[in-house]
């Protein structure tokens, strides 16, 4: 029943990371269901302060959906585009359906300017994480800040979980999740993976 298990996680994992033909309809329709997400997120009162808001307010989720994206795509041309499209589609999205109910209305969207600095900078971000791909040493060069990155999200959300728990709980493991997949994924090497952690 264990190895039943850890095959499917496998078939799961591999199909994420490389087994999806990201085509431009894909990316545009999972641009409209995570800001769909994430607006469902930002709006009801039931994850008010939860780590489940997070989602339209912090970068460990969407440094996931980008993961995946660029994972998926055959060229780093290609990883670019379609990441950029997909943030360019998804951010604007999400504030514009909270308009109807946030107090600030329109004025919601002068929030977005950091949204849309991390939208431009996207392009040159994917075009570089594309060769994640290739898992080698380079793998481990582009990924090291990534994983820093989500280190620091882990340890800040950790540590919030300490002082009031469970609040965060779930942020906390979501990105040690995260560092542990990309490493497992993308790092083939016993020697990578040490790196990597």
């Amino acid at each position: 029943m264990e190895k039943e298990n850890k095959n499917i996680l496998k078939k799961i994992i591999d199909r994420l990371y490389g087994g999806i033909d990201m085509t431009w309809p894909k990316v545009i329709i999972y641009a409209v269901v995570t800001a769909l997400i994430a607006f469902a997120a930002l709006v009801l009162p039931v994850f008010k302060d939860t780590s489940i808001e997070r989602i339209g307010v912090h970068l460990e989720a969407w440094i996931f959906f980008a993961v995946i994206i660029m994972a998926n795509c055959k060229k780093p041309l290609e990883s670019a585009l379609k990441t950029f499209v997909f943030f360019l589609i998804s951010q604007p999205l999400i504030y514009l359906l909270q308009v109807p109910f946030n107090t600030y209305g329109w004025g919601i969207f002068s929030f977005y300017g950091y949204w849309f600095k991390l939208t431009l900078l996207t392009f040159p971000a994917a075009y570089i994480g594309w060769y994640i791909n290739k898992k080698n040493w380079l793998s481990v060069l582009i990924f090291t800040p990534v994983i820093a990155l989500l280190a620091g999200f882990f340890y800040n959300a950790a540590f919030e979980c300490f002082i009031s728990f469970p609040h965060l709980l779930l942020t906390a493991l979501f990105c040690l999740m995260q560092i542990v997949l990309y490493i497992c994924v993308f790092f083939p090497d016993i020697r990578m993976k040490a790196a990597g952690a």
